[in-house]
């Protein structure tokens, strides 16, 4: 536990670091502006549509779940924390994919899914969550080219890259029973207990996508709601900051640094990296003065906020229960 919490500080104090830096180098770029708020509707509308974000992806997480659940009192809101909690661990760890494995421990702690039924949720979310935003920056990238450019042939080659993800996994789903999303890791050796963790994750994962087409689609459909409110938060930064503009370079610079900057800057949360490319990228749609107050308030909506709720969840999801009183836990009978 106090490894934990110390990796954690770590992480929030490495990612500060690195924001800080940022936002020195992009005020010796733009001389000494004060940051300030010039309009409050567009902020207060920015923080509405981050939470509208957080409650989507606990809706796509329950929709997933829900013919699994073996306790009957889950509500959507438990998903959403759970979302919340694994977010928080997702942006402040320096290892990759470290929420993974904690949102599944938080679902079969919280929620009672096993492990392999847990995993297959948190996996075929994070597809859909990729697949929506891919696809999007794909098409904005390639019919939007005052930002970057992208040639046809690498249009689709990228195209056919995720087309053959999903006949992979449609592929994957058709010679897996299913069955077994529920089974025990048996006791042997350390490569025995991995095929039975694979098998585990992999039926559980066909599970979940053989609810039906209908479900996934409604998942899909509610994965681009999430993606157009969290892409609308730029803009409205833009505007909070005293902005008028075009929204749509500003949609696309959001798309490139969520799908190629932040997955490759090396720090917790993409801190440092995203905020130096959400500046190059809309400093020739915005005056000088306003780039820095541009580039906080958007990372305080899309960064920040999401970082405070999420520890106030890992806190309320570990202290206010008590320890193991859960619905996955022994102690809840």
């Amino acid at each position: 536990m106090r490894s934990g919490r110390r990796s954690a500080l770590l992480g929030l104090a490495v990612g500060l670091l690195s924001t800080l830096v940022a936002l020195w180098i992009i005020t010796s770029k733009v001389g000494d502006s004060v940051p300030r708020v010039v309009d409050y509707w567009p902020l207060f509308a920015g923080v509405g549509v981050a939470i509208a974000g957080w409650i989507v992806q606990g809706m796509v997480m329950y929709i997933l779940a829900r013919p699994q659940l073996t306790v009957k009192s889950v509500h959507p809101m438990d998903m959403v924390r759970i979302y919340l909690a694994a977010a928080f661990i997702g942006n402040v760890s320096p290892i990759r994919g470290a929420e993974i494995p904690y949102e599944v421990y938080l679902l079969r702690r919280r929620v009672g899914l096993p492990v392999g039924l847990g995993g297959g949720v948190v996996f075929t979310r994070g597809m859909l969550n990729s697949s929506v935003i891919g696809a999007a920056s794909l098409v904005g990238v390639f019919f939007f080219s005052g930002l970057t450019h992208l040639s046809p042939q690498e249009f689709v080659a990228a195209l056919a890259l995720l087309v053959g993800v999903w006949a992979f996994v449609a592929w994957l789903v058709r010679r897996t029973s299913g069955e077994g999303g529920a089974r025990r890791i048996g006791r042997g050796g350390v490569f025995s207990r991995l095929f039975g963790l694979y098998r585990e994750l992999r039926e559980g994962f066909a599970l979940v996508w053989k609810q039906g087409p209908r479900v996934i689609a409604l998942c899909v459909l509610l994965m681009a709601v999430y993606w157009a409110l969290r892409l609308a938060i730029g803009p409205l930064a833009l505007m909070a900051a005293g902005w008028e503009g075009n929204w749509l370079p500003v949609i696309v610079a959001q798309m490139i640094i969520t799908s190629f900057v932040i997955p490759l800057t090396p720090t917790p949360g993409g801190s440092g990296g995203a905020e130096l490319s959400f500046a190059a990228l809309i400093s020739p749609l915005v005056q000088p003065a306003m780039l820095l107050s541009g580039v906080l308030i958007w990372r305080g909506l899309t960064y920040f906020l999401l970082l405070l709720a999420g520890a106030f969840f890992v806190g309320w999801l570990h202290l206010h229960h008590g320890r193991g009183a859960g619905p996955g836990s022994p102690s809840s009978g």
